[in-house]
């Protein structure tokens, strides 16, 4: 059975892997599930039993290389970043009209919008290094839950697909999930996509509304603001969310509804 430890001989194997175009099973830190992720979008696909051309999200770390591509201004480029690699939610965000998207951002693209994975991590930032952008998808067969150890993860690929073992770096006595999916909307701002662990934890402290406080952490870190005085239990705005699956990982669905301006 293909599991890689952490160690250069599992690190070897799981970098040979995906030289060879194969897509590999990956830890990502707690409360995160594991992600399967390769070098094409065909490969991610392939071995989840999808479509080759089902969308996947893009795994790039690096935002001066998003950046571009992007229909953000400065500040919302900062505070992507910050989401993506502090909070670590997979973001939806609008593209550039007006620079053509690179292969590596395509298959991550619908209606204008590319599905962004940035999830950082020590443990994993040799593999990054070395061969992101990656595409990236949960750990799981279609329809199926992610898995969120490695037992999970060798069940659900068998014998065909690397896994790397990061149970031990894991803290495994907590809830763990797929991310919560944020997306930006022109003219309207941060949304609520797809639930996820991020959200999840949040309600389960008994606090309210995790979009406005996950926009005022990102806030307070780039510009040093105080914190605002956190609204606890049932109180405060709804989230707003899509109807987009939860359970087979982050999806880009439809594009989002244009609401009517306020008169």
């Amino acid at each position: 059975m293909p599991v890689a430890r952490f160690d250069a001989a599992g690190k070897l194997a799981v970098d040979e892997a995906l030289q060879r175009g194969e897509a590999v099973v990956l830890p990502t830190p707690s409360p995160l599930a594991y992600v399967i992720a390769g070098k094409t979008a065909a490969a991610v696909n392939r071995a989840r039993g999808r479509p080759h051309n089902y969308p996947v999200a893009t795994w790039e770390p690096r935002l001066d290389r998003l950046a571009p591509h992007l229909a953000l201004d400065e500040a919302e480029r900062r505070r992507l970043g910050w989401l993506l690699a502090v909070e670590r939610v997979t973001a939806l965000v609008p593209q550039t009209r007006d620079v053509a998207a690179p292969s590596w951002l395509e298959p991550a693209a619908s209606y204008g919008m590319a599905l962004l994975f940035g999830v950082t991590w020590e443990p994993i930032a040799w593999l990054l290094e070395r061969h992101a952008p990656l595409f990236v998808s949960s750990a799981n067969r279609a329809g199926a839950l992610p898995a969120v150890d490695l037992r999970q993860a060798v069940a659900a690929f068998g014998p065909e697909v690397w896994v790397l073992d990061g149970d031990a770096l894991r803290e495994r006595a907590r809830p763990h999930a797929s991310t919560t999916t944020l997306r930006f909307v022109p003219g309207r701002g941060w949304e609520m996509h797809r639930r996820g662990i991020q959200d999840s934890l949040h309600a389960t402290a008994g606090r309210s509304d995790y979009l406005a406080d996950v926009l005022a952490r990102a806030d307070a870190a780039l510009h040093r603001k105080p914190l605002p005085r956190r609204q606890d239990g049932r109180g405060g705005r709804p989230l707003r969310r899509s109807r987009s699956s939860d359970r087979d990982g982050p999806g880009l669905g439809r594009p989002p509804r244009a609401r009517p301006e306020a008169s």
